[in-house]
Order: C-alpha cells, then structure tokens, then sequence
C-alpha cells in the first residue's frame, strides 16, 4: 500500500502532530504526486532534498548565531551551491559528475517548492503549502533520505558539525516516520 493509502499511516508522524486538516489535506495531495515518481526519480530528489535541508539549518543557526554555527563564509558556500543546483537542475559532488536533475517532473516539484516558500515570505498560507509540500517530501522519500543525506555529505565538500547532520536526521527523517 502506498503512503497515501486508506490507512494513512503518515499522519501519526510526530512532526505532524500538531498539524490541521486543511495542512493534512495539502500534504495527502502532494503525497500522491511525488509518489508517482519512480525510484530512480526519487533518489534524484531525495539527494537534492538532502542538499536543501541541510542548506536550510545551516542559514537559520547563522542567523540565529547558534553555538554551532557553521560561520559565514561556508553558509554562504552551502546557499551558493543549493542556488547552482536550482538553476543549473545538477547537483555537483567534488571529484565526480554531477547528479542530473533535469527530468520535467522533478523540475516541476522543485520549482514549485522554491515558488512556494518565496511567495510565502509575504503570505501565511503560501508559507504553509511550502510546509505541507517539505512534509510531503519527506514522507514520500522516507526510504531514500537517509541515504541520499550520507551521499550529500561524502560528495558536497563541505565539513560540518555533528549537530547539525543529528538535527536534520531527528527533524526530517525520524519525526516523518510512522
């Protein structure tokens, strides 16, 4: 049964626990569409997910001026490299060819997300359908994240803090199992 099925065991994910129908809803209708993706599809965004969540802590514990923190110039190097892959649809590892991301379906998914959370800066509920569709991401690439995330890290160049690899494992993998 898939994800989205009858029983909707996604929605007893802890990171959904406090989340409305109307978000719930969202997420089961973007669930459905990355779940028609094929395996191959869903390696190729779960590694771009792993690259933009990572980007993500990164920038809010810079600005945040958390203990951990990364410091400017690799948070600056982390958002660079998110923008390339955006714009370029490849995601580049050091010392290999980079990982295609120019299937229409997965450029349609991708620039949805980005058109969602930059409209959402200035609406609530935009905002909120970027969320759904992350939450949808996660849920849907549950079985590649983890992975996808270990790949990121080999092949991105980047040395990062213990803590932050622990915050996206504990806050995008684990609190989106069921």
């Amino acid at each position: 049964m898939s994800r989205s099925g009858a029983m909707q065991r996604w929605r007893l994910c802890p990171a959904l626990a406090e989340k409305d129908e109307i978000f719930l809803a969202t997420v089961a209708d973007y669930l459905a569409e990355l779940e028609a993706l094929d395996p191959q599809q869903q390696r190729c965004l779960a590694l771009f997910k792993a690259a933009e969540l990572i980007n993500a802590l990164i920038q809010l514990r810079e600005r945040r001026q958390a203990d951990d923190r990364v410091g400017p110039e690799l948070a600056q190097r982390s958002f660079q490299l998110v923008r390339a892959v955006i714009r370029n649809r490849t995601l580049p590892y050091a010392g290999t060819q980079g990982q295609c991301l120019r299937d229409p379906q997965l450029t349609a998914v991708i620039d949805e997300g980005c058109r969602l959370f930059h409209l959402g800066k200035s609406d609530k509920d935009l905002y909120q359908r970027a969320l759904a569709l992350s939450a949808a991401q996660c849920i849907a690439l549950q079985d590649e994240l983890g992975p996808a995330l270990d790949q990121y890290l080999q092949g991105c160049g980047f040395a990062l803090p213990a803590s932050l690899i622990a915050s996206v494992r504990e806050s995008f993998i684990d609190a989106y199992r069921s």
